[in-house]
């Protein structure tokens, strides 16, 4: 039994309330396909779910999987493992929350579809003393998480105390928008640029030759 296993055995994460960034991102949207990384006993993939979405929820734990609901589709994966690879251009909905490994970032801007929405709430590094010692390759720095995303529509970002443990660790929420692919020439090629800049400046010939 792996210690993640004997924590979620322990009580471990029961209160199953959804993470309060979630909520108000998907309240005025058309439910789609959701992936919720180290989803634990599932309370954001259970509320997905009942609001319509087509939820994928993945944990290292294999005590946390066996309580989510047959209505959503849980696996017992490792995340970190070198295997685990995320179907591009697949969900509409990525969620990662209390949870942080960095070579999944690439993987999450690759596997939502345009306009997809990511929803993270990650832990970071906290100077209080009164916070319980953590690991700081699981923490994130202050601007980490946004900065990561800048090049998407930044719907929210804070970091701060959690509301409901203002005690707690500091966490990093942000909510970000996928963009739709560019028309046209994409302007991060330079020689494309170049060429549709050509393109647009020559003249119309003259009537009677060939274009």
């Amino acid at each position: 039994m792996t210690k993640w296993d004997q924590k979620y055995r322990a009580g471990y994460g029961a209160s199953g309330t959804p993470e309060p960034a979630l909520i108000q991102p998907i309240a005025n949207i058309a439910p789609g396909a959701a992936l919720d990384l180290a989803c634990g006993r599932g309370r954001n993939a259970v509320y997905l779910a009942s609001r319509g979405w087509a939820v994928t929820a993945l944990d290292s734990s294999q005590v946390a999987i066996d309580e989510l609901p047959g209505t959503i589709d849980a696996r017992c994966i490792d995340l970190e493992s070198p295997d685990f690879q995320i179907a591009p251009h697949t969900y509409d909905l990525i969620c990662d929350c209390n949870y942080l490994h960095r070579p999944l970032f690439p993987q999450i801007r690759a596997g939502l579809k345009a306009s997809g929405l990511f929803v993270a709430v990650i832990p970071m590094i906290d100077d209080d003393p009164a916070v319980t010692p953590m690991n700081p390759a699981y923490l994130c720095k202050p601007g980490e998480i946004e900065s990561l995303f800048a090049d998407w529509e930044i719907i929210y970002t804070t970091e701060h105390k959690p509301t409901r443990n203002p005690s707690g660790r500091r966490i990093a929420e942000l909510i970000a928008r996928k963009p739709e692919p560019e028309r046209g020439w994409p302007t991060r090629d330079p020689s494309r640029r170049r060429v549709a800049e050509l393109i647009a400046r020559k003249p119309r010939p003259e009537r009677g030759w060939l274009w």
